[in-house]
C-alpha cells in the first residue's frame, strides 16, 4: 500500500509501521511525490490535512510534532473518546503515538509511596480510555475503511490469544528461607498455637513433603491447553523488605525454576530496588540465565516500579527484549490504552528502540487486595476483560501471583477462579 504524509518524521514513521505493519500486516512504501501518489493504482493512505482523490485519508492535526505539555481535549464520537481532532475528522495517528510514547507517564510527576505514577493521575484512566483496548477500536474503524475500498486488502498478523504470566514472587512459601527466620517463625507460630504451620514448615524444610508454593506451576501446567503462552517471572531476590523471595542458589529453589522453564518461558522479575539501577538488573538477569541454562529475555518489575526512561533504558542494557510492566496494580485496564504489544519509542532521544512493550489487561492482586473483591467478582471482571480484548483481536494478557495459585491454605479458593478464568479466556 502506497502512503503519502503531510510531513515525515521518526514520529510519523514510528507510529504508522506499528499501525499499518504490525497491526494491520501491510506491506507499505512511502511516496513524497505527490504527483506519483496521485497517478499511483491501487491502495493508497494519506496522513494529510485535506484529502486526496482514490486515497483514504487520516486527517493531519499536527499534533504527532508537538511537544504534549498538558492533556489533549477529549471530544466522544460514537461513544468512544476522541482526541485531536480536526474539521476533516480525528487524527488517530496522533493519538494513538501519544499513547504509545507514554508520555502520560513522563509529564505526571506525582508518585506513590513505591516512587511509581499512581493510576488516577494518569490521562488515560481520568479520560476513560484505560477502560477499552482504544488503540485497536481505533485501527478496527481504520482497517474497515481500507476494505471497503479495497476487500482483502488487511492480512492482520495478531489474533485474540489467552496469554498467562506468573510473578514467582515467593516461589516457595518455606524452604530456601534462612535458617533463623524459620526459627522466629516458628517461635511465633508456637506462641499463637498455630501448631498445623510450624509442623508443615519443619516437613517441608526437612524434605519429606513439597513446598505448597510449588503447587502453581503445576496448575498452570495443568491449564495449558486453555493457554496460548505461559510466562513465569522469578523475583531474583534483593536487599529491602520487599524482595522476599526464597533465595535463588537454594536446590529447592533452582528445582522450581527449572521446572518451570519445563512449562513455559522463564522471565525475571527485577527487585525492588532496579528502578534505576540497570547493573542490579543485568546481575539478577544473569543469575536466572545460569539457574535456567539458556538466556533470559523477558522481563517484569516487582512491584511494578518502572520509570521513563530509566527503567527501560535499563531493560535493554541488560538484555532485556521484552518487557512485561505496562499495568496497573490497583484496577484492570489499558495503560498505554492498548492491548498489543508495541516497541517502546525513547522519546528523549527521538528514536524507535528494540525493547517490546507488552501490556497486561488484568492482575489477581490488585482485583483480590486493592479492589477488594471476592471470587465470583474476580471471575467475572477477569471475564470480561477478556471478551473486551477478544473484540478487537488482541492478546488478553492476566498476571496471577505464586501465593494465590498455590491455594495453600489462606489461598485455597484461587486456584479455581483461575480455573474458570481460563475456561472463559480460551481461544
Amino acid at each position: 500500500m502506497l502512503v503519502h504524509v503531510e510531513r515525515s518524521s521518526p514520529r510519523v514513521v514510528y507510529v504508522l509501521r506499528h499501525v499499518l505493519e504490525r497491526m494491520l500486516g501491510l506491506e507499505t512504501r512511502h511516496v513524497r511525490g505527490m504527483e506519483e501518489f496521485r497517478e499511483a493504482m491501487g491502495p493508497k493512505l494519506c496522513y494529510t490535512r485535506a484529502p486526496i482523490d482514490g486515497a483514504v485519508h487520516v486527517p493531519w492535526s499536527g499534533a504527532i510534532e508537538e511537544r504534549c505539555e498538558q492533556d489533549p481535549l477529549v471530544t466522544m464520537d460514537l461513544g468512544s473518546p476522541c482526541l485531536f481532532r480536526t474539521d476533516a475528522g480525528e487524527d488517530i495517528f496522533a493519538g494513538i503515538f501519544h499513547h504509545l510514547s507514554l508520555v502520560d507517564e513522563t509529564q505526571c510527576k506525582d508518585r506513590d509511596v513505591h516512587g511509581r505514577v499512581p493510576s488516577a493521575s494518569l490521562f488515560t484512566v481520568r479520560s476513560g480510555i484505560a477502560d477499552r483496548p482504544w488503540v485497536e477500536e481505533k485501527v478496527q474503524r481504520l482497517a474497515l475503511k481500507l476494505e471497503h475500498s479495497w476487500p482483502g486488502l488487511i492480512k492482520r498478523t495478531g489474533g485474540y490469544a489467552n496469554q498467562v504470566t506468573v510473578d514467582m514472587d515467593n516461589i516457595l512459601r518455606y524452604a530456601g528461607r534462612p535458617l533463623g527466620r524459620a526459627l522466629g517463625a516458628s517461635v511465633k507460630e508456637l506462641l499463637l498455637g498455630e501448631w498445623p504451620e510450624m509442623l508443615e514448615r519443619w516437613r517441608v524444610r526437612s524434605g519429606s513433603v513439597a513446598d505448597p508454593f510449588g503447587r502453581a506451576i503445576e496448575l498452570v501446567k495443568d491449564r495449558s491447553s486453555s493457554i496460548d503462552r505461559t510466562i513465569l517471572f522469578f523475583l531474583m531476590r534483593g536487599g529491602t523488605d520487599f524482595d522476599h523471595a526464597a533465595a535463588a542458589e537454594h536446590a529447592a529453589t533452582r528445582a522450581v525454576i527449572i521446572r518451570a522453564g519445563e512449562v513455559g518461558e522463564v522471565g525475571v522479575h527485577p527487585s525492588y530496588a532496579t528502578m534505576e539501577d540497570s547493573g542490579s538488573m543485568r546481575k539478577e538477569r544473569d543469575r536466572l540465565q545460569h539457574i535456567i541454562g539458556r538466556p533470559v529475555t523477558l522481563s517484569r518489575q516487582h512491584f511494578l516500579r518502572w520509570t521513563v526512561p530509566a527503567t527501560l533504558r535499563g531493560a535493554l542494557e541488560a538484555g532485556v527484549t521484552e518487557e512485561h510492566s505496562l499495568g496497573f496494580t490497583d484496577r484492570v485496564g489499558f495503560r498505554a490504552g492498548t492491548c498489543t504489544p508495541f516497541p517502546w519509542y525513547d522519546l528523549e532521544r527521538e528514536q524507535e528502540t528494540s525493547l517490546m512493550l507488552h501490556p497486561f489487561a488484568v492482575m489477581d492482586s490488585a482485583l483480590i487486595e486493592r479492589m477488594k473483591l471476592d471470587p465470583a467478582e474476580v471471575v467475572a471482571t477477569m471475564s470480561a476483560m477478556s471478551d473486551l480484548v477478544r473484540k478487537v483481536d488482541g492478546p488478553f494478557v492476566s498476571v496471577w501471583h505464586d501465593r494465590y495459585l498455590s491455594g495453600h491454605r489462606e489461598f485455597a479458593s484461587w486456584p479455581e477462579v483461575f480455573k474458570r478464568v481460563m475456561r472463559h479466556a480460551r481461544r
